[in-house]
C-alpha cells in the first residue's frame, strides 16, 4: 500500500472510528499465526478496556477513544504485516528477499504489538493491572539486568498493585520497564537475524565457489587435476587409473598420462562425496543446537554453511596432498582411497566451523533473556547490549 492510499485510510477511520482488523486466509509460517492469535487477544482486551473507562466519567471517556483510535490504527497495520505473505505478487523476487532477509514483516509486527501491550497498561483498570503485575514483573526481570533502575522501580509497583490502585506516575514507571524489556528483546532479535545473514551469505558465496569449481573442473579438466602417481607405476584420478608403460617414466610421459586419465567429472564427485560427509557432520553437530521459537532459522542456516564448505575442503585436502603439503600421504593407490579421504576432508570442516556452532548457541541462548530470576549469566561471548 503507497503512502497515499495509508493516508487515506487514515482520514477515513478518523471520521468512522477506529479501523477494524480484518483478519483472513492462512498464514505461510508458525510466527504469523501465532501474531494473529495475539492481536485478536490483544483487540478483545481493547474493546473491553474501552467499555469499561466509558463507564467511569467523560473525561475516562474521552481519554479511552483518543487512546483506543491509535490501538485500532496499531491493531490495523501490525495485521497488515502479518498478512503480508500471499499479497506481495506484485513486488519483485529481490524485494521479497530483502524483505525476508531484514525481516521487515516480524519486526513491523513485533514492534506494534508491544506498542498495543503499552498503550493498553495505561487504560486498563485498576483490577486489571494489580492480576498483570506479575507477569508484568516476571518479563521485565527475565530481560533487564538487576541493576537496571526500571527494574528495581518495578518491585516495589508490583507490591504495592496488590493492595492498592497505582497513580499515573507509577503506571508510566510501569510502562517504561515493559518498554525497556520490549526493546531488549527486539535487540536481542535483532543480533540473530544479523547472524543467520551473515551465515546465508557465507553459505551462498562458499556455494558459488563450489560450483564454479565444478564448472570449471567439467571444462577444462586437466588445469586441476586430483590425481597421483604411486610409486611412478600408474596414474590414479577419482575415477579412473591408467599404468605407466615405461619405467621409470619420464616427466611428459607422466603429464600425457594425466591427460588421458583425468575426467570432467573428478572435481565434481570429489565435491559431491565432500557434501555428503559435511551432511552427516552436521546431523552429528545439531544435536547441540537448541530449536528456536524464532522465524529466523538459525540451523538450518548453519547447516548450509556446513554443506559448502565441505565441498571445498574435500577438494582443497586432497589439492594439497596432491602438492605433497603432508608427507607420506601423497601415494594414493586407487581411485577409492581417493574419495575416501575426500570423506574425511569433508567431514573434517567440523574443525572450521565448531566455533561458528558455539557462537551460534550463544546467540540462541541470549533470545531467550537472561532467565527469570536474572540469574543466568550471560552466554561467553557477549555482553549486554
Amino acid at each position: 500500500m503507497n503512502a497515499t492510499a495509508q493516508d487515506s485510510q487514515a482520514q477515513a477511520g478518523t471520521a468512522a472510528g477506529p479501523p477494524r482488523l480484518d483478519f483472513g486466509g492462512i498464514g505461510s509460517s508458525a510466527w504469523r499465526e501465532e501474531a494473529l492469535t495475539r492481536l485478536l487477544e490483544l483487540r478483545g482486551l481493547a474493546d473491553w478496556i474501552e467499555d469499561r473507562l466509558k463507564t467511569v466519567s467523560p473525561d475516562a471517556s474521552r481519554l479511552a477513544d483518543r487512546i483506543g483510535d491509535q490501538i485500532g490504527y496499531q491493531l490495523k497495520w501490525a495485521g497488515s504485516a502479518v498478512q503480508q505473505n500471499g499479497r506481495d505478487g506484485g513486488l519483485k523476487p529481490l524485494m521479497r528477499f530483502k524483505r525476508w532477509l531484514g525481516g521487515a514483516d516480524f519486526e513491523r509486527t513485533l514492534g506494534r504489538i508491544d506498542a498495543i501491550e503499552a498503550d493498553l497498561l495505561r487504560l486498563a483498570p485498576d483490577d486489571y493491572v494489580c492480576a498483570l503485575m506479575p507477569s508484568l514483573k516476571a518479563h521485565i526481570n527475565r530481560f533487564l539486568p538487576k541493576d537496571d533502575p526500571r527494574r528495581i522501580r518495578l518491585g516495589p509497583l508490583a507490591d504495592k498493585a496488590e493492595h492498592d490502585a497505582l497513580t499515573l506516575a507509577e503506571r508510566g514507571a510501569a510502562v517504561a520497564a515493559l518498554h525497556a524489556a520490549n526493546t531488549q528483546r527486539r535487540r536481542e532479535l535483532l543480533r540473530l537475524r544479523t547472524f543467520r545473514n551473515i551465515l546465508v551469505a557465507a553459505a551462498l558465496v562458499l556455494l558459488v565457489v563450489a560450483v564454479g569449481l565444478g564448472i570449471l573442473g567439467a571444462f577444462q579438466p586437466t588445469l586441476m587435476p586430483i590425481c597421483f602417481t604411486p610409486d611412478n607405476k600408474v596414474v590414479v584420478c577419482p575415477t579412473g587409473e591408467r599404468a605407466l608403460q615405461h619405467q621409470p617414466p619420464t616427466t611428459a610421459e607422466i603429464n600425457n598420462a594425466i591427460d588421458n586419465t583425468v575426467s570432467g567429472w573428478d572435481i565434481g564427485l570429489v565435491e559431491l562425496i565432500g557434501l555428503l560427509a559435511a551432511a552427516v557432520a552436521s546431523a552429528f553437530a545439531l544435536r547441540h543446537i537448541r530449536g528456536t521459537s524464532t522465524p529466523y532459522s538459525l540451523p538450518v542456516s548453519l547447516a548450509a554453511l556446513k554443506l559448502a564448505t565441505g565441498a571445498l575442503t574435500a577438494f582443497l585436502g586432497l589439492m594439497l596432498m596432491r602438492g605433497g603439503f603432508v608427507p607420506g600421504l601423497s601415494a594414493l593407490d586407487t581411485s577409492g582411497q581417493i574419495l575416501a579421504w575426500a570423506i574425511i576432508f569433508g567431514y573434517s570442516q567440523q574443525l572450521f566451523t565448531r566455533l561458528v556452532d558455539q557462537q551460534a548457541q550463544n546467540v540462541l541462548e541470549g533470545v531467550g533473556g537472561h532467565g527469570a530470576g536474572g540469574d543466568r549469566p550471560l552466554p561467553q561471548g557477549t555482553s549486554p547490549a
